[in-house]
């Protein structure tokens, strides 16, 4: 855990650094930025970092002027700040003496008020009234800095936010660690989509794949545009995700004239790598509007989602597009942003969000691999098959199996015969060569081809008969929208036992 929150911080450093940076490099925009800041104008806070292409990180750069400002801010106030040593009985000092007007509001906001204002004059008269003079700059420090971060949530108001992926919440998406963008049910409205996570049969730490629907709600009230992009790191760089709104139902049209017409043919659907398919049309392809291609990609009009996605309405969660995870995608773990703009184009970015793909597998290809050999008592090894039967007393039955993938789920090796007889197979050391990942991750199955030896003669459900004996692997995807056992492969070989 703390290498992860080092991690972390060593994370928000370098972002802020690099934010700063690019911002810095241009002056104009670094002057607009600083003074909407002082100003509290998230419109033309936005614009200034718009024009260096940072707006994504607006809350960053808020944080370090914030920080910068308080600093100078403080040393004017308190030009000569205490020389006793912070140690725990200085901080117990203060925390009784001022302990008391931070817990009130109204002095609060009257240190504020000044702060915003500059006004030494009155700061030193808070302090000098209440006989905090020995904890002028520390004071000026908690108290900035407090008043700066809710200045900062209004320089840069709510971000867009994807709110689900394939139907579950991003709560319930891991954003960091070893299993990081994978997803656990249940599903949003708990409708059947994705069950409840049960990792000793082989359910939860979903990967996504196939097609998956795209959440968001915008937080952005002048809002027209919206986009979603996709990354291999979160810091991009991003490519748009070239799919419009979706395809669902209207109860109103949202162009005058258009009430009440049949919508026009769907065409089929045509894929375009990377990150591009056509989705189906209904208005908007009649308007031509639906693609949105050339010098600025990936931006769709809000007023073309359908009710069914939530309505054209700038509020509440909408629909936000199927993104075609399998057209061109290795698997591994991806970034999704939401970016929505106003008619001047300023522009606000969701925060990345994390996702695990997996569109392939199991392996090995084309199957999974299992072989059947006899070993005799004397140790040597023959080939079984169905015209050559196995009696018991003839010997044991070596079982090599190789099958495995990143996400397994759940692998099952049984014997089947006819009569509809399936039994699972068992080593003489009482081990199942079934299994599942039952929660760890890291097991992938069998990697490499693993042997067990197997007495079918000591199990009395084994009836003289030619059996396949099945080798079948799973893997944990949630594959367009709905977890049905993941990606599927399985691999057989054949014996006759007679006893």
């Amino acid at each position: 855990m703390a290498e992860e929150n080092q991690e972390l911080n060593q994370f928000e450093i370098q972002q802020t650094a690099e934010a700063i940076e690019k911002l810095a490099a241009n002056p104009k925009a670094f002057g607009a930025a600083y003074e909407a800041f002082v100003a509290g104008d998230a419109a033309k806070f936005g614009a200034a970092l718009s024009q260096v292409g940072i707006e994504d990180q607006c809350h960053r750069v808020c944080r370090f002027f914030c920080r910068k400002r308080c600093v100078g801010v403080c040393r004017k106030f308190c030009p000569n700040p205490a020389t006793t040593e912070v140690n725990a009985e200085e901080i117990l000092n203060f925390a009784k003496a001022a302990g008391p007007f931070l817990r009130d509001p109204a002095f609060l906001k009257r240190l504020c008020d000044i702060i915003r204002a500059g006004n030494v004059e009155g700061w030193n008269q808070e302090i000098q009234k209440n006989k905090l003079q020995q904890y002028c700059y520390q004071l000026c420090v908690i108290v900035c800095g407090e008043c700066c971060h809710h200045h900062c949530h209004k320089v840069c108001p709510e971000d867009p936010l994807i709110t689900r992926v394939a139907n579950i919440p991003i709560a319930q998406i891991d954003a960091a660690g070893p299993g990081i963008g994978f997803g656990h049910g249940p599903d949003y409205l708990h409708n059947g989509y994705c069950p409840m996570d049960t990792p000793a049969t082989g359910v939860g730490d979903h990967p996504f794949g196939g097609d998956v629907e795209l959440w968001g709600i915008f937080n952005y009230p002048t809002a027209v545009e919206y986009l979603v992009e996709v990354a291999s790191a979160p810091g991009g760089p991003y490519n748009p995700v070239l799919v419009g709104p979706q395809f669902g139902y209207d109860t109103i049209d949202f162009t005058t004239g258009l009430q009440n017409q049949p919508p026009p043919p769907v065409p089929p659907d045509q894929v375009f790598p990377p990150f591009t398919t056509f989705e189906y049309f209904r208005h908007r392809n009649r308007l031509g509007a639906d693609q949105s291609v050339g010098v600025d990609p990936g931006w769709f009009q809000i007023n073309q989602i359908q009710d069914s996605g939530g309505g054209r309405l700038t509020t509440g969660e909408k629909l936000l597009l199927t993104w075609p995870t399998s057209a061109a995608m290795p698997d591994g773990v991806y970034y999704l942003r939401l970016r929505v703009r106003d008619g001047a184009k300023s522009t606000r970015v969701s925060s990345p969000q994390a996702v695990r793909l997996d569109n392939t597998g199991p392996f090995p290809l084309p199957r999974p691999i299992i072989t059947l050999q006899l070993q005799k008592p004397d140790g040597t090894l023959v080939p079984v098959t169905c015209t050559s039967h196995v009696k018991k007393g003839d010997g044991l039955i070596l079982v090599t199996v190789q099958a495995y993938d990143p996400n397994m789920s759940q692998i099952a090796v049984t014997a089947r015969g006819n009569s509809n007889i399936s039994v699972p197979v068992v080593s003489t050391t009482l081990v199942p060569l079934s299994k599942t990942y039952n929660g760890n991750i890291a097991d992938q199955g069998y990697l490499v081809p693993t042997s067990f030896l197997w007495d079918p003669f000591s199990d009395p459900n084994i009836i003289p008969c030619c059996y396949l004996v099945y080798v079948e692997i799973w893997d944990r995807a949630i594959v367009n929208g709905f977890w049905s056992g993941g990606h599927y492969n399985a691999g057989w070989d054949a014996i006759a036992i007679g006893i």
